[in-house]
């Protein structure tokens, strides 16, 4: 406390002030305990006054005692007394402290002082102040200084603080933004948009056809009369109303390359990418240098039509298999790496070729077409042939077709072996079979259109060959038309709904005069034909698979010699074998 006399700060606990002897009178507001005797002796005497509950055993004993919640209630109430007397205290202790302010101390005090004296430090936005101390001067009396001086404040910057990331922000934002600002103001007009060119001045590049062949129209954009030189076409080309127009053809740019048919790394893609460098001509003759121009092109497959057979697998039992298929005349003709070009234009693109068949299974067959401004296109077909345990074969000069009811077959097979006709033939003939595997027949063809012949041959330990040749039967013009009946008089096609069955045996022949009204397929080509060309008050409809030479058009009306052969939605389906022009 403060020695009134002389101003002194002495310890709470000394009587007389340490420095003049004056008595200290201590404020009973700085006592250091709180006045239990009152509170502890209010205490026992509640717990005296607690209530008495007398418990009676069943041998009538009585027992005094006190409830336990009772207890508990009157503890509770003690802690609230004191709790409520602590805070009170506190607060006259906080009142004293703030009339009473800081109390100076030494510099010769231990550190034990210091560290128990030391306040907070007093915090602000961006720095920590210490508050100020005061030192004293060397005059010492009974341990303690006389005379009072004040230490320097110190401060003490915080690591991170809104004033401290501030300053870093506004210099990151800023430099920033000369950055955004130097690229769309400097780099990007002066670097960037050098090269772009103006919409205005882009050249038009669109595909058209010139001379039946794809090409490109290029228009570039120009001052009226300027010369505009292609080095690609070693062309000039005069700007007209603005624009400077010419078209180039597609083939142009791959005609003049050579594909390898084996080597399929030197075939031409799908696409090109062409560029064509344009040059204007300047005042001075000078010839400057124009922005490119780059478009892309396709590139045509060669045409490549297979007519037999239909599909890329086939099976057969033969040694040798026709093959046809329709090119553009002056094509380049590969088949199986074997040049076939000089066969092209004998037939204008038809070649028909002879396939040998090995018993091995999978035979491929590559097919292999190069047309001028076309890239190469090849067809794959695979034609299986059975492996043989006992070699059968017919004579390869056999042909496929027959205008007469009957062929002979010749074939060979191993000697000894028994030779079994399963389709119908006459005249078998196996008198050179045991010696030299020869034999021969006469097959029978019973309907018109393809026919099977069956041979099968067998020998002692070894599994049965069966091999099948099919011939396309149809009797020439004068035998097969005087054969046919009228269809479209009412009675004649009436009786072929009737007796369907038979007349489909038979391959009974219908002649026909009517309008093709519907196409329903192309390849084949079917086509449905109103026959009843006006003869009879309704239609007369019928279905003709079209295998004559003559290709129909819708609308167009055609005299037809058809065989029957079924039915199709509720009409006659017949195949046609020769087409003529309606005589009236």
């Amino acid at each position: 406390m403060k020695c009134p006399n002389c101003g002194q700060w002495n310890r709470a606990s000394l009587p007389h002030c340490f420095k003049c002897g004056t008595v200290l009178v201590r404020d009973d507001s700085y006592q250091t305990q709180l006045p239990t005797d009152e509170l502890e002796e209010k205490l026992q005497r509640t717990q005296d006054e607690l209530p008495i509950q007398y418990r009676i055993d069943d041998s009538g004993n009585e027992s005094p005692r006190q409830d336990p919640k009772d207890q508990l209630a009157l503890e509770m109430r003690s802690y609230h007394e004191r709790k409520r007397r602590g805070e009170e205290r506190q607060r006259q202790l906080r009142e004293s402290s703030a009339k009473l302010g800081y109390a100076p101390r030494g510099s010769s005090h231990g550190a034990g002082y210091e560290n128990s004296a030391m306040h907070s430090p007093i915090e602000y936005d961006d720095y920590t102040e210490s508050p100020t101390y005061y030192g004293s001067s060397s005059e010492t009396y009974a341990g303690y200084n006389t005379a009072d001086f004040k230490l320097p404040k110190k401060h003490f910057r915080r690591s991170f603080g809104i004033r401290r990331i501030l300053p870093i922000l506004a210099v990151i934002f800023f430099i920033s933004g000369l950055l955004v600002a130097g690229y769309f103001f400097l780099f990007k007009p002066l670097v960037l948009d050098r090269n772009v060119i103006p919409e205005e001045m882009m050249p038009e590049i669109t595909a058209s056809i010139l001379n039946d062949a794809a090409a490109h129209t290029i228009r570039i954009p120009g001052e009226e009369g300027a010369q505009i030189y292609i080095k690609e076409l070693r062309k000039s080309f005069m700007v007209i109303g603005g624009y400077a127009s010419f078209q180039v053809q597609d083939y142009t740019w791959y005609e003049l390359i050579e594909e390898n048919p084996s080597d399929k790394s030197t075939w031409l893609p799908e696409t090109m990418e062409v560029t064509l460098t344009p040059y204007i001509r300047s005042e001075t003759g000078e010839q400057v240098p124009l922005p490119l121009i780059q478009y892309n092109i396709n590139i045509p497959q060669s045409p490549l039509l297979l007519i037999s057979p239909t599909s890329r697998y086939i099976e057969t039992s033969m040694q040798t298999y026709k093959i046809e298929f329709q090119v553009m005349t002056n094509s380049q003709v590969y088949i199986n790496d074997e040049d076939y070009s000089s066969f092209v234009n004998t037939q204008d693109g038809l070649i028909s070729y002879n396939a040998a068949i090995s018993p091995i299974g999978e035979n491929v067959i590559d097919i292999t077409v190069r047309s001028q401004y076309y890239r190469m296109n090849t067809v794959s077909l695979t034609i299986y042939r059975e492996v043989q345990d006992i070699p059968l074969e017919l004579d390869p000069t056999l042909d496929d077709e027959s205008s007469k009811e009957r062929m002979p077959i010749f074939g060979t097979t191993r000697a000894g072996a028994t030779i079994t006709v399963l389709s119908p033939h006459r005249k078998l003939d196996t008198s050179e079979l045991s010696t030299m595997g020869k034999f021969n027949f006469d097959a029978l063809f019973e309907h018109y259109g393809t026919n099977t012949v069956r041979i099968q041959a067998d020998y002692p330990g070894k599994s049965s060959t069966i091999i099948e040749y099919n011939v396309y039967y149809l009797p020439n013009p004068n035998t097969y038309t005087t054969r046919a009946w009228a269809i479209n008089d009412g009675f004649g096609y009436q009786d072929l709904l009737a007796n369907l069955q038979k007349r489909v045996e038979k391959t009974q022949v219908y002649v026909m005069t009517g309008e093709a009204i519907e196409i329903i397929s192309e390849q084949p080509q079917l086509v449905v034909f109103d026959v009843s060309d006006g003869k009879t008050a309704n239609k007369l409809p019928v279905l003709l698979e079209n295998e004559s030479k003559t290709k129909w058009e819708l609308g167009k009306r055609y005299n037809i010699y058809a065989d029957a052969y079924g039915m199709y939605d509720n009409m006659p389906r017949l195949i046609a074998r020769y087409t003529y022009k309606p005589k009236n």
